[in-house]
């Protein structure tokens, strides 16, 4: 039985978005994680090349069978990394925590997709003093931070 094309982009998708979730989940010790827009090239990417180790993968050959079951693999880890980082609680108390500043602004192209909840005044502050926003970012976080009644940076 031939495995289905959009299937097989799918997982091409997934298994593309691995590496990117590994790097997210364990390599937290750079301070940095991987925006949306670098999500979506890359899911787009094993997405388009999908098609073309359809072509070469849908063969009942015994490496064809072992490369589909470990794409198949990498394509579950992605789906299983990516529930990870949404249900995984924000540390605001380590020297990293500046990198989820733009996340709690709000989702966007350039920032990680992954949500951080409502963060605590000491949060807001330490944003305001180490994060670098633009001018428009910084009025919205000290709206934000009047909103939810902490004092000013």
């Amino acid at each position: 039985m031939e495995p289905n094309i959009a299937r097989f982009r799918t997982v091409s998708a997934g298994a593309f978005l691995s590496g990117i979730i590994a790097l997210d989940l364990f390599l937290n010790l750079l301070c940095s994680g991987f925006p949306l827009i670098i999500y979506l090239l890359v899911g787009g990417l094993g997405f388009w090349f999908g098609g073309a180790f359809h072509e070469r993968l849908s063969r009942p050959s015994g490496g064809a069978k072992f490369v589909r079951k470990l794409g198949g693999i990498l394509a579950v880890f992605s789906a299983a990394g990516m529930v990870l980082q949404l249900a995984l609680p924000v540390n605001w108390n380590t020297k990293c925590s500046w990198r989820y500043c733009g996340r709690a602004m709000g989702p966007g192209l350039f920032e990680s997709p992954f949500p951080v909840g409502t963060p605590s005044c000491s949060a807001w502050h330490k944003c305001a003093n180490e994060y670098q926003f633009s001018g428009d970012e910084y009025s919205r976080l000290l709206q934000r931070m009047e909103r939810q009644g902490c004092d000013g940076p």
